[in-house]
């Protein structure tokens, strides 16, 4: 895998609170700020996934879909 360098700038109260947290986790900053990065892009990346499986919702098709499903009583092995 190759890897880039990225030069970052962050606020003191930002760097300092990084440094505890990487120190927390027993990780470098690096780790963790790439860590968070790609924690950040996983997140949008699914966002974007729900958003568009979500524009193709048709509540008809839903509707007939339910109303395929038989009626059965739950399983006691089901119940809280």
């Amino acid at each position: 895998m190759t890897m880039k360098t990225l030069q970052v700038r962050l606020p003191d109260h930002i760097h300092e609170k990084v440094k505890d947290l990487a120190k927390d986790e027993g990780i470098s900053m690096n780790n963790f700020i790439v860590s968070s990065i790609s924690n950040e892009v996983v997140r949008q990346e699914t966002r974007d996934f729900f958003k568009k499986a979500a524009s193709s919702f048709d509540p008809q098709v839903f509707a007939e879909a339910l109303a395929a499903i038989p009626d059965a009583s739950v399983p006691v092995s089901d119940k809280i």
